[in-house]
């Protein structure tokens, strides 16, 4: 008996393990965010080669571009953003990665090989050759952040040249370990002090197929490591290590509590979730002893296609020296449509800025969003980091669900979703169905919807990963009046989808995975995030009626229901072509050509299944019944 039950134990234990191990998480195999960047902006500005530098020299990239400044720097592997950071020393960073200027993943090795490089244009040093300043140079530096952590075998370097000397090693950091910010401080050494001087990040990295799962098709964005507040003057090392300085260091996220964005038609019924606050994340970076800042802090919101600007009232904050504050702003300027506006969506630009001392350095003092309100509900900002999927033995028929409440009855048209391309467009041809679900006290329940149709991720190697809609119905959708429901997928795979996943913005509590025919959160085993997927209601851009659709125009009976053991359907004129019965988990557990109208389910257990009945045109009829024992 003991052998029995440690048996039992051993098999429970690895169907744990199956399920924390099913869902995961990878790197990107291109940045749609540069891909779109370049493609609506063809006539790109590039760096001038004859561009000559003074001291002294400071960059926070703070700017608003998906590229270094060019006149500053003379390439643009890297991509400056506010997403792949965690905790920067201002608000932007210069992110050294796998992926390359046109947002691709570089190639494929088997050994580490260089990758990003962020080079300063030229300085003249050489009147520092016979003076007794020392020229510094200081950055900050993270490694992994919310991005793929470094290997050990993969490095951040830094560079210095001149005409006489060619590129040197000046710096090196090397780990396999996430890392808050760190700051270097280097005196430049004297033979660098020529017309000419040059400084340089660059990164070394591995993206190889060996050992993984997928081949080169699972090849994806690698070693991140994120630069931020550089400087190269002749300052002392304390006046590095503290300057005088105040600056945002995040964008006013989250100003919807935990929607991004809703449905324009939708948005004056949510006024609850727009008053919310404003987050101030403040660094000073002024020494410790200095006197307390006083500094002046406000926002204002943009409705853009108006032009009209509300903003909010002034407020005086003191922030002590050497310290990262973080604070609020009461959200009081109401979001909503405004009056006799019949237009299908709307933009409204937030921004938030600070008002430091004039010898401050000024670029950090704003930042900006915009919230572009279509016909959706969505939880994340657009942009993934990573690439979610459940994979593995017995992966095939996986369940996955996210909880949306809507503010306002409405036809759900289709879910939308963005998946990332993997390399070689592996993921094109793995299939999913789509599905509804009712609320059950926080976890899906019974369900509405399933797909007859198979759907693929719509990939095309000619233009960025992008949120494409797959329709429900057909796009005749589903009337939803109860204030929350699950939408989802059943996919018909064992391999990776690869579905957007964006770390700025986390929902886990709200996703649901069924693999095994329970239900479970993966909250614990994955990095905190949202997966890309969006409720689209009404049709695209208006909003439907408050009357829910009809199915058909003649009455479908299935009975007895409750039903013991044949269950007979009568469809009158209508040709069936495939009829199916699925279980409350979405699981398909009888399917059988349109002709069969008495169906056996004796062997079913008991209980709430949907029966499902497609028609010749691709009709969807649907009745619940009760299997009884």
């Amino acid at each position: 008996m003991m052998h029995c039950y440690k048996y039992i134990c051993l098999f429970l234990f690895s169907l744990s393990c199956v399920r924390i191990s099913a869902q995961q998480l990878r790197g990107m195999h291109e940045n749609p965010v540069i891909q779109e960047h370049l493609k609506s902006n063809t006539a790109r500005k590039k760096a001038a080669a004859d561009i000559t530098l003074s001291l002294p020299f400071i960059d926070d990239f703070s700017g608003y571009g998906v590229f270094p400044d060019a006149d500053k720097w003379a390439d643009r592997d890297v991509f400056i953003n506010n997403s792949f950071s965690l905790d920067p020393i201002t608000v932007g960073v210069a992110t050294l990665d796998g992926i390359d200027e046109n947002g691709n993943v570089y190639s494929v090795t088997n050994n580490p090989e260089p990758a990003d490089n962020l080079t300063s244009h030229a300085f003249d040093l050489s009147p520092y050759a016979t003076t007794t300043d020392t020229v510094r140079l200081s950055f900050y530096y993270q490694s992994g952040g919310r991005g793929e952590t470094p290997e050990i075998t993969d490095s951040l370097i830094l560079e210095c040249y001149t005409p006489l000397t060619g590129w040197k090693t000046l710096w090196f950091a090397i780990t396999e370990e996430e890392s808050p910010f760190q700051q270097i401080i280097l005196p430049v050494p004297d033979l660098y002090y020529h017309d000419g001087f040059r400084f340089r990040f660059r990164n070394v990295v591995s993206i190889s197929a060996n050992d993984l799962d997928g081949g080169e098709g699972a090849v994806s964005n690698a070693d991140c490591w994120n630069i931020d507040y550089v400087l190269l003057n002749t300052d002392p090392p304390e006046k590095h290590r503290w300057v005088n300085d105040a600056a945002l260091v995040d964008l006013p996220r989250e100003v919807l509590d935990f929607y991004e964005t809703v449905p324009w038609k939708h948005l004056n019924n949510a006024v609850n979730i727009t008053l919310n606050t404003i987050r101030f994340d403040i660094r000073n970076l002024q020494p410790e002893g200095s006197s307390p800042l006083l500094l002046t802090r406000s926002f204002y919101l943009k409705n853009v296609s108006t032009g009209v600007a509300v903003h909010h009232e002034k407020e005086v904050m003191q922030i002590e020296p050497d310290t990262l504050s973080l604070q609020t702003i009461d959200f009081d300027i109401p979001l909503t449509v405004p009056a006799g506006d019949i237009s299908s969506e709307g933009l409204y630009e937030l921004v938030s800025y600070i008002e430091t001392p004039a010898d401050q350095y000024k670029p950090n003092d704003s930042s900006r969003v915009f919230l572009h309100f279509r016909n959706q509900y969505a939880y994340d900002d657009g942009t993934p980091e990573y690439g979610f999927g459940i994979e593995g033995p017995s992966t095939d028929g996986a369940l996955l669900a996210l909880r949306f409440r809507f503010y306002k009855a409405d036809t759900l048209k289709a879910v939308s979703m963005l998946f990332n391309k993997a390399r070689n467009l592996v993921n094109a041809n793995e299939s999913f169905r789509i599905c509804v679900w009712k609320d059950f006290n926080g976890q899906p329940g019974e369900l509405l919807y399933l797909s007859p149709e198979e759907f693929y991720p719509n990939l095309d190697e000619s233009r960025p990963a992008a949120f494409e809609d797959y329709l429900i119905e057909g796009g005749k959708g589903i009337y939803i009046s109860d204030t929350s429901v699950f939408i989802g997928w059943k996919q018909q795979t064992e391999n990776f989808l690869n579905l957007g996943y964006d770390v700025n913005r986390n929902t886990l509590g709200r996703t649901f995975v069924n693999i095994s025919g329970n239900w479970f959160n993966p909250g614990g085993s994955l990095k905190p995030g949202t997966i890309m997927m969006r409720a689209a209601v009404g049709t695209l851009g208006t909003v439907t009626s408050t009357a829910p659709l009809k199915e058909a125009p003649y009455e479908v009976k299935a009975y007895p229901n409750p039903v013991s053991a044949m269950l007979t359907i009568e469809a009158g004129p209508l040709t069936l072509q495939e009829i199916m019965i699925v279980d409350i988990s979405g699981r398909v557990v009888m399917q059988r050509p349109g002709t069969n109208r008495i169906i056996d389910v004796s062997s079913l257990a008991p209980g709430v299944y949907q029966l499902v009945m497609t028609t010749d045109n691709n009709l969807r009829i649907t009745r619940k019944i009760l299997k009884s024992r």
